[in-house]
């Protein structure tokens, strides 16, 4: 299927922008392959520059020339010049969400040179147009295998044309097993420590855009006793929408934290009782995992798919079709009412940066000895 294996196999990873726990996955995978990173932008402006966090690259990086539009979208012909010039084992190609991806997609197709088309989530929309459904079905339809987080991106994959044989699943993950808490808190101190004033608290995270759904989460917390206390990590467009809706409802229960390094606000999950994601849809949501690590159970809704992959119903947490008041107080005084802190910790374990880098390299050394 590909180049004879030698003893370090030359592998080729194309991504949009250095996320960290992608930076991170890379630097694992390094110490397996000579690993080279076409990194097509800086950053993506959806996200604060502290989110770049990660600065260390263990792997090769290829710049590439081209025009940055939009939020990430990049015009490109770099990588097609990069692949005319070099040869590798691996070429894995992270989506066709850019200009520059698609071209080399088209190119890769065009000279019949196999690659791995790789994902970090998908869910088949409700209404597409014809023209949309046949284009996506061009651009993943026909790599040579597939990498999927999970069975419902699997689903999304199978929808466009991928061959359900050559999709490969692994553990998606932006946290090392180090950052796991091992034993469990004490958040009566914890809460005295970071002084939180709430019987009950609780902890959501997520841009603050209209698909995160914080304005609907906001107004029926609103409701709920004052003493169940919610703080909100995050910025985004809608974040002076949703500041307005707390002052005009007189909302004394939520607390917008604005943006705050990971590291501290892990602090603030392990003084929780539990996290709340409500959001509309997420092709996947770490953040679900991320909570996980920190021992605390999940209330999200439905259309997340790392909600669907890793809640466990009533041991580390509770899936939500609606999102309304009654709903999320049944739901918080289920988990009150349950010692969920093992079921999440052990979650979180099946899901680190560790494993999902060991995943890989088997699955990258299985398809490099078809």
């Amino acid at each position: 299927m590909y180049n004879c294996i030698r003893s370090m196999k030359k592998v080729l990873v194309v991504f949009n922008h250095p996320a960290p726990y992608k930076v991170r996955l890379f630097n694992e995978l390094s110490k397996k392959f000579d690993l080279h990173v076409i990194f097509e932008r800086k950053s993506s402006k959806e996200r604060q520059k502290a989110f770049y966090f990660e600065n260390k690259y263990e792997f090769n990086t290829h710049n590439i020339k081209g025009i940055p539009l939009g939020k990430e979208n990049f015009l490109s012909n770099g990588i097609v010049k990069h692949l005319k010039r070099n040869k590798y084992d691996l070429i894995i190609m992270n989506g066709y969400s850019t200009f520059a991806e698609m071209k080399a997609i088209n190119y890769l197709k065009r000279k019949n040179i196999e690659y791995l088309f790789y994902i970090n989530g998908g869910l088949i929309p409700n209404k597409e147009c014809k023209l949309k459904q046949k284009i996506k079905t061009h651009f993943i339809k026909g790599a040579s295998a597939y990498l999927s987080p999970d069975q419902i991106s699997n689903e999304y994959l199978i929808h466009y044309g991928a061959d359900k044989n050559k999709i490969f699943n692994y553990p998606y993950s932006t946290i090392y097993e180090s950052e796991i808490v091992e034993t469990k808190p004490n958040k009566n101190e914890l809460k005295e420590k970071y002084e939180i004033n709430y019987e009950h608290f609780f902890v959501s995270s997520g841009q603050l855009i209209k698909r995160k759904n914080y304005l609907n989460l906001v107004e029926k917390w609103g409701k709920l006793p004052e003493n169940y206390g919610l703080f909100i990590f995050g910025e985004g467009k809608q974040h002076k929408q949703i500041q307005d809706l707390i002052a005009t409802k007189n909302i004394k229960n939520v607390v917008l934290k604005g943006f705050v390094p990971r590291q501290e606000m892990f602090k603030y999950f392990s003084a929780a009782e539990a996290f709340i994601f409500a959001s509309h849809e997420d092709i996947y949501g770490h953040v679900i995992n991320e909570a996980l690590s920190q021992g605390i159970p999940v209330i999200s809704s439905m259309n997340v798919n790392s909600a669907m992959k890793l809640i466990e119903k009533d041991k580390n947490g509770i899936l939500l079709e609606n999102i309304e008041t009654e709903s999320i107080y049944n739901a918080l005084n289920k988990l009150l009412a349950i010692d969920s802190f093992d079921a999440c910790i052990s979650k979180a374990k099946e899901n680190t940066i560790e494993k999902m880098a060991e995943k890989h390299v088997e699955l990258f050394e299985r398809i490099l000895n078809q």
